[in-house]
């Protein structure tokens, strides 16, 4: 009888063990975002840049982890995040640029690693004639990831902290468990 207990109670410890290890394995592994759509909504980008206009967003077809946020107003607001694995070339060329900004960009302080800010005004896309466009872009470096946030807007753009406030928010978010296009 004793021998029963102790066979039974080994049983139930074994599982109760494998039942552990497999819980903590589960908790342990990262959960996969198939995009940065996944992590950063439409919604969300919407009410941190302050947007009235609807926001669709849209995986890019490239086969990146980039993402794709359109409205419908005339000219239309688009913005574009790339993201891309900083060991790579575009690691090479962050850095690079990082040391050589041009006359509309700066270099912005407390967001990732590293971080700038550029912005070009008074832009014409020949498909919308006669409208003029501003592109602002912010470009980090977080997590082993850069991640590029262009938003292309007709007329004046959007703030300039809007915009980082969106980045800040993107950094917070598990962004190396972004897949990697190249594998």
């Amino acid at each position: 009888m004793i021998h029963r207990f102790l066979a039974k109670t080994r049983r139930t410890n074994a599982f109760a063990f494998t039942f552990a290890l497999t819980c903590t394995a589960l908790l342990a592994t990262p959960a996969i975002a198939q995009s940065f759509c996944d992590l950063v909504p439409a919604a969300t980008v919407k009410s941190t840049l302050g947007l009235a206009e609807k926001l669709v967003a849209k995986p890019k077809s490239e086969g990146g982890t980039g993402c794709q946020y359109k409205s419908n107003v005339p000219g239309p607001l688009i913005l574009i995040a790339d993201t891309s694995d900083a060991s790579g070339m575009r690691g090479t060329m962050f850095e690079q640029r990082l040391t050589s900004l041009g006359p509309n960009a700066q270099l912005i302080q407390g967001l990732g690693e590293a971080a700038y800010y550029s912005e070009t005004d008074n832009e014409q896309i020949p498909k919308f004639p006669g409208v003029t466009y501003t592109q602002q872009s912010v470009v980090f470096r977080a997590k082993g990831k850069i991640i590029s946030l262009v938003v292309t807007t007709p007329g004046s753009g959007i703030p300039k902290e809007a915009l980082e406030s969106l980045a800040t928010l993107a950094a917070s978010k598990p962004l190396d468990t972004l897949l990697d296009p190249s594998n």
